[in-house]
């Protein structure tokens, strides 16, 4: 089943590319210009669709594609023509688990993300470029047994040349102030926008310079919670393949989980997958949950007293 689809995705991303070299544009013009025209696409989408790493199948993104066809000087259907049949929908669909993913396959609320997004002016696909290939979460858990700050490691690699920024997304349990930003090595914060009605966060790092295609990136920055934390479990998302995902959560001594343990949901509409637990005692302060060539979807850790 998977062989059409993968035809598909590279016939019409051979079309697509080649029509975008011809018109001398570059994908963060066209991505201005069709948020210009009214059907929004994010640079990241663009280089999915290009490089035929997924393509245009809702109603939103088949307007961007004939939007385009216009826009790069090609005749009707040029492109349109090219993606064939829409692919079956839910729990069975035939999706490798190599694939991306999209934001409202995975996040709970996709509405808060986009709607904090767009404080930025950026869309939800801007969440994975350039694509993480690498992430490391640590967080610290204080003595009332809640989120007290985090801190994250990236290995990034540009998806198109001129990458010169990253979003971070985070939803607290309560908002009444901004989380702060103490630390950043290889990008420094450009932009901060709040949804406070679902306490939503997003942060844009700027990179220190613009990366060309291709290129890798060490990024790393730390930030503290805002008082009035009151959940017990930390996550993340992952849209793209990744070779490694860890999760590190230190408790404080003086206040050690009953219950720890990490889990995974490919899916939010499926359930999650729970990872062994760990017991503590006065030396073992610390759980790890470490995933190799890790698959879209949320990663997270649960804890319990």
């Amino acid at each position: 089943m998977t062989a059409p689809t993968t035809r598909t995705c590279a016939e019409f991303g051979a079309a697509l590319r080649a029509a975008i070299e011809q018109s001398g544009l570059s994908l963060n013009e066209i991505s201005q210009r069709l948020r210009d025209r009214g059907t929004p696409v994010s640079v990241s989408a663009l280089s999915y669709w290009q490089n035929g790493e997924n393509r245009p199948e809702r109603a939103s993104s088949l307007a961007a594609v004939a939007a385009l066809e216009v826009m790069l000087g090609q005749r009707p259907r040029t492109l349109t023509s090219l993606l064939g049949p829409r692919r079956p929908r839910g729990r069975m669909t035939g999706r490798r688990p190599d694939q991306a993913v999209t934001y409202d396959q995975i996040w709970r609320r996709p509405e808060n993300v986009a709607r904090a997004l767009s404080k930025i002016d950026a869309v939800p696909a801007d969440l994975d470029t350039p694509h993480r290939l690498s992430q490391f979460v640590s967080c610290r858990v204080n003595a009332q047994g809640f989120e007290e700050s985090m801190r994250v490691r990236r290995l990034v690699r540009a998806d198109h040349d001129a990458t010169t920024r990253f979003m971070f997304v985070m939803r607290c349990s309560a908002l009444p102030t901004a989380p702060v930003v103490t630390f950043t090595e290889g990008c420094q914060v450009a932009r901060f926008r709040a949804d406070v009605p679902s306490s939503t966060s997003v942060f844009e790092f700027a990179l220190d310079r613009p990366l060309a295609a291709g290129e890798l990136a060490a990024v790393e920055f730390a930030l503290r919670f805002p008082p009035g934390q009151t959940s017990r479990h930390t996550q993340i998302a992952i849209h793209r393949p990744a070779r490694e995902m860890v999760l590190h959560v230190a408790f404080d001594p003086a206040m050690l989980p009953r219950t720890c343990f990490g889990y995974f949901q490919p899916r939010r509409v499926l359930p999650r997958e729970n990872r062994p637990g760990a017991t503590f005692d006065e030396r073992t302060t610390t759980y790890q949950f470490i995933t190799l060539d890790a698959a879209p979807g949320q990663y997270g850790v649960e804890w319990s007293y």
